[in-house]
């Protein structure tokens, strides 16, 4: 099966400088490459996935782009990319984050490209895996300094640390841990979920599930910032420079 639906939850936790957190429901599709490596999936009139929403962005094909730099990377065995991400509605498509699941000949997982996207239009990709490329475990951790301006409540500085899990019946889950300092955990990010089972109403009912949250992934990011300026957490710019100065002394 080239294209796989998803159903789970997200959850996201601040513990810095206020607390906040909250969780949704929430549904994804997982294109199989290279064998769904076509410039479009339709899944219901109006909505799809499509290729030029990622990788390159020019829609070309994702398999040679993304082996290439696996290669470049010093990883030459990948057998399968499994690619987790929201389809597009209408044409429109907003994704902060998208997963590619790299796979070796044994089914072992192997390394995870994170394509990260910010509300400005901003892109930058992570790869993540074991210095020797040895498997993925669930109890592993993978650290990468933060090297694009996703939150305007935070700035770009500190390290992220990645957790993935990938089992053989494809549940799938992700833990993100954001640092500012390499001690304190200021932020955390969870999602998990569940290949759904082939039908007609499962497929309509994670279809729109999946159409709703492209619009609803936007509309909540936006939300959630409403409550963090409410409770006086610091904004920042753009670029993460700070737009007015704080109120205390505390560097944020």
């Amino acid at each position: 099966m080239s294209v796989q639906l998803y159903a789970g939850r997200v959850w996201h936790g601040r513990r810095q400088p206020a607390r906040h957190h909250f969780a949704y429901r929430h549904s994804w599709v997982a294109v199989s490459l290279p064998d769904g490596d076509v410039p479009a999936h339709r899944l219901a009139p109006g909505v799809c996935w499509l290729r030029r929403r990622h990788g390159p962005r020019d829609g070309s094909a994702l398999w040679p782009w993304l082996t290439q730099r696996l290669a470049a990377a010093g990883f030459h065995d990948a057998s399968r990319i499994e690619l987790h991400t929201l389809p597009s509605v209408l044409g429109y498509a907003f994704n902060p984050v998208s997963f590619y699941l790299v796979f070796d000949r044994a089914a072992a997982l192997r390394a995870v490209w994170v394509e990260v996207s910010n509300t400005f239009g901003q892109h930058h990709d992570y790869c993540v895996h074991h210095p020797d490329w040895r498997p993925m475990q669930a109890r592993d951790s993978f650290a990468a300094p933060k090297a694009l301006h996703v939150s305007p409540f935070f700035q770009v500085e500190g390290s992220y640390r990645f957790r993935f899990a990938r089992q053989a019946d494809g549940r799938f889950s992700v833990r993100i841990a954001y640092s500012r300092d390499g001690d304190n955990t200021d932020f955390v990010a969870t999602q998990q979920g569940w290949p759904q089972p082939p039908g007609a109403a499962t497929v309509w009912q994670l279809v729109l599930g999946c159409a709703t949250l492209t619009f609803a992934v936007w509309a909540r990011i936006h939300w959630q910032a409403l409550q963090l300026w409410r409770k006086r957490v610091p904004f920042f710019g753009k670029q993460g420079v700070p737009a007015t100065p704080p109120t205390d002394s505390r560097s944020v």
